[in-house]
């Protein structure tokens, strides 16, 4: 029996509360044989493997088994953005195949995957608000059909007049720090 979907929603005040959150979502997760699947900017990535380094994961031995896996944000997005907006075939192919990959690494009697995205809030900050609440929507899509654990995290001076609002209602948690 599958764990229920989570979509969570992390409002961070600065990359520093992000990580430390994201570190123990992380080494959680690796603890207990889940794998897991980092879709965030270079620097998130980079600052992300030295804290759990610095609290005692092993990344590069849960890398090689397949349990730990990084891709870049930016790069991803690439993959299914169509005339500026996501295109939910091309979606459904590129992020489903990393999602399906990762939950194969999978030690646990429930073969949990946790991910953490950012690429929402990568579309978000360049102002392409519309397309970052549509990819929301396919995220909640998938998690419709596969369970897992989705984090995603937004800066909060990425939003003005309430307009997180927005965001939030598309999450089944919201943390705001």
């Amino acid at each position: 029996m599958s764990a229920p979907a989570v979509h969570s929603v992390h409002i961070y005040e600065n990359s520093s509360a992000l990580i430390s959150r994201l570190c123990g979502v992380v080494s959680s997760s690796l603890q207990v044989g889940d794998a897991v699947l980092v879709v965030a900017t270079a620097d998130h990535r980079d600052h992300l493997v030295k804290e759990l380094e610095n609290s005692g994961v092993d990344v590069r031995t849960h890398a090689r088994e397949g349990l730990y896996t990084m891709v870049d944000a930016k790069d991803l997005l690439h993959t299914f953005i169509v005339d500026g907006m996501p295109d939910a075939e091309l979606f459904q192919s590129s992020v489903g195949a990393l999602l399906l990959n990762a939950r194969r690494a999978a030690r646990g009697s429930r073969q949990g995957l946790t991910v953490f995205g950012e690429m929402v809030a990568v579309l978000w900050d360049a102002g392409h608000k519309e397309a970052a609440l549509q990819l929301e929507a396919l995220w909640n899509d998938v998690l419709h059909d596969r369970s897992f654990h989705l984090h995603c995290a937004y800066p909060r001076s990425g939003f003005i007049n309430g307009d997180e609002a927005s965001v939030c209602n598309l999450h089944s948690h919201v943390l705001m720090q």
